[in-house]
Formats: structure tokens, sequence, C-alpha cells
């Protein structure tokens, strides 16, 4: 079952009028990091190393950042917080398919609190704005009972 957002705020959102869809809400970008260096997972995460980012500096006349194809951390400006009986999915809005862009989301489990991130690859060079709106946050409902809530390392991130 797709929940709407009745009641669900977005603080950081630029414009909720415009973010507003009918099926979901329309995340923004808040800043982009580009991957420098090699990193590591593990099973139990004892060994987990996440890579150094580059944060791109916006240029100050508010102009684009260009991308050139390749992978970068986009983070939100949205705060969200997902309902105990919701788990969040995050998709590309068609408009960045069609520039050559797409983005891609894991999970977002009942109770995680924060502004996430995501991976944006890009495959043709992407001349991007401030705020941007790139992705469409939607969230689908849990049946039954939540044995427990999202407690891992990204609680609260970016806030």
């Amino acid at each position: 079952m797709l929940r709407l957002f009745k009641g669900i705020d977005f603080p950081g959102s630029p414009d909720e009028a415009k973010q507003r869809q009918p099926a979901g809400y329309d995340f923004s970008v808040r800043s982009i990091a580009r991957f420098n260096g090699p990193a590591t997972l593990d099973f139990t995460n004892e060994k987990r190393q996440l890579p150094e980012l580059e944060e791109l500096d916006w240029p100050a006349d508010g102009s684009t950042i260009e991308l050139a194809p390749g992978g970068y951390l986009v983070t939100y400006n949205e705060t969200v917080s997902v309902p105990e009986h919701s788990a969040g999915i995050l998709l590309p809005r068609s408009s960045l398919m069609r520039c050559g862009a797409t983005l891609h989301s894991a999970l977002w489990d009942p109770g995680y609190v924060g502004k996430g991130q995501g991976l944006m690859t890009v495959y043709n060079t992407l001349k991007l704005h401030r705020d941007a709106r790139i992705a469409q946050f939607i969230l689908i409902g849990i049946e039954g009972q939540v044995e427990s809530l999202y407690s891992g390392q990204y609680q609260g991130e970016n806030l």
C-alpha cells in the first residue's frame, strides 16, 4: 500500500507547495560530493570503511555546478522522519533521467530520521542548480507488527 504524505512534513524543503506530488514528494539537492578513494564493506560492519569525499562548491554567483560523467554522492535538503509502519523509497524524477542521469537509493527503514543521501550516476554532462528537484520520495505501508525501528550508523545523519 502506498502511503500519502498527509500530516508529514519535510523540514528543509525549499518550496513545499511545489514539491508535494500526487503520489510522492520531490527531494532537492543540498550538496554534491565526488568519491575520492577506496571503500571496504564486510558482513558485520566491523571493517566497514567509507570512501573519502570531496564536496563540490556551488559558485558564489548562484550558477550551476557542471558534472562530468561519473558517480556522485548527493545529500538532500529535506529532513525525513519515516513513520513506524512505513518504509521509504526514493526514485529519480523523470526529468533527471531525460538529462542522462539517474539516482540509486537504499530502502529507508521505519524510524529513520535524517537528511538522506543517494548515489547519482551521470552518463551525460549535467549542469545542476542548487535546490534542483531530482528525486521523488514515496512511502510504502508495512502491514503487521514492526519489530524494531532503525537505529543504525546513519540515524540523524546530516542534521
